[in-house]
């Protein structure tokens, strides 16, 4: 016997008030009475799950003795709501739910690294400069000795240049030789 067995009955699973009363086995339906004595019905090929109902409660009895003629009709008779079916959507909105969320992470992800990227600088040199590369070990005194300028002629042609932290693989503009 499981651990949850006592929770396999039908008192436990169905709303307050219903009973079941039948099984037909040609829709593989179940069939279920409120306590009002409305009909209700579960889904195709379910023991329990969205109950549809198919008839109202039977109609009060009358006390006029002039009605012979109303004890012949059907007292379950079909009710507006077996006829309207509930839309896609709200089959879906668990499975709609989740790819929402999972949307707005993936989201979230391609901000957050699209964010961290930095872009390509575009360096417009000035006539009679050329663009240069700063490799690691490179000083503002290696630099100028290379091209045969002025630490002060580099720091003019570059201006925010911190000589102190060249940041590797930025590039910068050098006078031409």
């Amino acid at each position: 016997m499981g651990r949850w067995s006592q929770y396999d009955s039908d008192e436990e699973r169905l709303p307050s008030g219903m009973k079941r009363i039948g099984y037909d086995s040609d829709t593989q339906t179940y069939s279920y009475r409120d306590t009002d004595g409305s009909i209700w019905e579960g889904p195709p090929g379910s023991q329990y799950g969205q109950l549809t109902r198919v008839s109202g409660p039977p109609p009060a009895p009358t006390l006029d003795d002039n009605d012979h003629h109303l004890e012949a009709l059907d007292t379950m008779a079909i009710s507006d709501d077996a006829s309207s079916e509930q839309s896609w959507r709200h089959e879906m909105m668990p499975l709609l739910n989740f790819l929402v969320l999972i949307g707005l992470f993936l989201l979230f992800v391609f901000w957050f690294i699209g964010g961290r990227s930095s872009g390509t600088e575009s360096i417009v040199c000035h006539d009679g400069s050329s663009r240069y590369n700063i490799q690691p070990g490179d000083t503002c005194w290696d630099i100028a000795e290379m091209t045969h300028a002025s630490i002060d002629h580099l720091l003019q042609e570059n201006p925010g240049l911190d000589c102190d932290a060249l940041p590797v693989g930025k590039t910068i503009c050098i006078p031409a030789e």
